[in-house]
């Protein structure tokens, strides 16, 4: 094939078409944003990994590819070339193969064949090509739902897993992204391809990538997605391990979901949990620096200590005390306040310690009318009428759902970290503990629990369908 003009009817119809719809996975089809922002390209290329040759063209409002161009050419590259205009050309020459000048809709791109090259992965589906500022392009792989699903499970959980772990991630992964669009205002397509979203990479580089097992799983939960109270979930999170119980969504993100409950989790050690357990350890000049550069300086951090734990065990409050004052950190904050690129150093999960205490809330409530600083003297009267008197940190009560362990420790100050002067944090998990946790899927799996039955596990309330 060579380069042809397609009739003019498609022309005609360019032009009529209307707006790109503001809805996420649209027809079935979805925009992922592989580079854009800080990772836009001043040049994309594509090549052949299967057929010959490419059609241009766009995409229109439903997501139907309107082609006006062809070439046989397998190896194009994209480049903006002023405006909103982007021209291609074949790759290591100057020879101009398309031009395309519309303003409303970007530059599309459909391969003669399933699969291209494009930065060392291969993808299925099209692309889009839109100018951004300063020369670069943003670049938008355009893809069926289930193929998009199939290049997010072997990058989230490996392939190699359980069959019925991998079925779960799949339908985790489905709703995901059906029930998101957080990009789709700013920069026009659904999602990203990275952590921040799914991380995605489509057929891999050829060596990895899916698996036939990872592969089966979506197609044997095709279609089927994560539902509350009849309504697709917003947000059908997950994380790698808890390190012992999930966490409600209310205590990480504060807002309250109704299948986003925490539990204690029984499976995730039965399964081989690597690094599951964590340390690291701070100075009180590092602390001080990250809080500074986050715009939260204290002064000189003096003592860092958990002020608050959930009814679960995870974090819920960290306090710094400073020369200058005092911040408190809650929810996800608790861990991600700890993160420094600059030291390389992190805080895994929301389910640890600081300098081996867990000091419990430090206070505890009566009835709603006031809290006691520690649990030590405290009367109670048990059902059958008689009185006691606690001693110690912590004791077990009945609460409406069921008997919980409550902690009333008068928490000391820590003079600055341990004897060398550091602070040594301690915890189990990896992640925000928050919905499903990988690990404990694949633990369920291979306990021969079904996927529904994972799904149901960690998500409270749901149905799947």
């Amino acid at each position: 094939m060579k380069n042809k003009l397609l009739p003019l009817f498609f022309v005609v119809t360019f032009f009529l078409l209307s707006a790109p719809s503001a809805s996420a996975v649209t027809n079935g089809v979805v925009k992922v944003g592989l580079r854009y922002g800080s990772s836009a390209l001043a040049s994309a290329n594509l090549e052949n990994a299967e057929g010959a040759g490419y059609e241009f063209g766009y995409y229109d409002g439903d997501r139907s590819f309107v082609a006006l161009r062809q070439t046989d050419v397998t190896t194009i590259t994209m480049s903006p070339s002023g405006g909103s205009s982007v021209t291609v050309t074949r790759t290591g020459t100057s020879e101009v193969l398309y031009e395309h000048f519309d303003r409303d809709y970007p530059l599309g791109v459909r391969p003669f064949g399933t699969i291209t090259w494009f930065k060392g992965c291969r993808y299925a589906g099209g692309f889009e090509y839109v100018p951004e500022s300063a020369g670069s392009l943003r670049v938008i792989n355009v893809v069926d739902l289930e193929d998009y699903v199939k290049g997010v499970v072997p990058y989230e959980m490996p392939g190699d897993w359980p069959l019925e772990a991998l079925e779960a991630q799949a339908v985790c992964a489905r709703t995901f992204v059906q029930g998101h669009s957080k990009h789709l205002r700013e920069y026009g397509f659904d999602v990203c391809g990275g952590v921040d979203c799914q991380v995605y990479n489509g057929h891999g580089s050829g060596g990895a990538g899916p698996s036939e097992t990872s592969d089966r799983a979506v197609e044997n939960t095709a279609g089927l997605c994560i539902y509350y109270n009849g309504t697709l979930v917003q947000d059908a999170v997950y994380h790698s391990s808890d390190g012992g119980a999930t966490e409600d969504g209310a205590n990480v993100w504060g807002t309250e979901t109704g299948y986003l409950k925490g539990k204690a989790d029984p499976y995730e050690a039965q399964t081989s949990v690597p690094n599951n357990s964590y340390s690291v350890t701070y100075t009180a000049g590092e602390l001080s620096w990250i809080l500074d550069q986050k715009g939260h300086s204290v002064g000189t951090v003096q003592d860092v200590y958990v002020s608050e734990y959930t009814p679960l065990g995870n974090v819920k409050q960290v306090t710094f005390v400073g020369t200058a004052g005092t911040k408190t950190f809650t929810g996800d904050d608790c861990r991600m306040i700890f993160y420094s690129s600059t030291y390389q150093k992190s805080v895994s999960s929301m389910r640890f310690d600081i300098n081996g205490r867990r000091g419990g809330t430090g206070t505890l409530s009566v009835n709603g009318t006031g809290q006691l600083s520690s649990l030590d003297g405290v009367s109670v009267i048990s059902g059958g009428g008689t009185v006691s008197t606690l001693w110690g940190n912590s004791a077990s009560a009945i609460t409406s759902s069921g008997t919980a362990t409550v902690s009333g420790e008068a928490r000391q100050p820590s003079g600055g970290g341990n004897s060398n002067g550091n602070f040594v944090i301690t915890g189990t998990g990896n992640g925000h503990n928050v919905g499903m946790s990988q690990y404990g899927a694949k633990a369920m799996a291979e306990l021969g629990y079904s996927f529904q039955e994972i799904l149901n596990f960690y998500y409270t309330d749901i149905t799947i369908r």
